[in-house]
């Protein structure tokens, strides 16, 4: 179960009744709440963006989770759409940094997803039960996630 689907039971209930759809619910869950929301990068060389001038050797912030909720990037882009194609989101990073798990998480998300709507076809979170996120800027999460089905 995951938080998107808990705060859109549309969307769940649209996967259940179609579950060719979770290579695209998984890459929307992505993008709509990244787990890794910023990250710090170092410019190489003076850059210019927008007008500005960042110089060699300096720290950014690149916010992922702002990305992917650039509305020149993505239509409706503050709309949770499990059948959001094509989906280009930063969750994973790019380029050179792209991250080398990303295959096995998706894989991963795959295998759990398709158990949980074969098998746990009523999972969901425990209603009224506080959820405890995780205290930081840089990566979204809770500690757990208590469940009923």
């Amino acid at each position: 179960m995951n938080l998107r689907f808990n705060d859109y039971p549309e969307a769940f209930t649209q996967l259940k009744q179609d579950p060719q759809l979770l290579p695209l619910a998984i890459e929307e869950v992505l993008r709509y709440r990244s787990p890794v929301q910023a990250m710090a990068r170092f410019t190489q060389v003076e850059t210019q963006l927008h007008g500005q001038t960042i110089p060699a050797g300096k720290m950014v912030t690149v916010w992922i989770g702002a990305a992917n909720r650039d509305e020149a990037q993505f239509e409706h882009a503050e709309v949770f759409m499990i059948d959001r194609d094509p989906n280009p989101h930063l969750a994973f990073g790019n380029g050179i940094h792209f991250c080398l798990g990303a295959l096995l998480a998706r894989l991963e998300a795959k295998i759990v997803l398709s158990a949980v709507l074969e098998r746990l076809p009523n999972l969901r979170i425990v209603p009224n039960k506080k959820l405890e996120f995780i205290s930081s800027i840089e990566v979204h999460g809770i500690k757990y996630l208590p469940v009923l089905f």
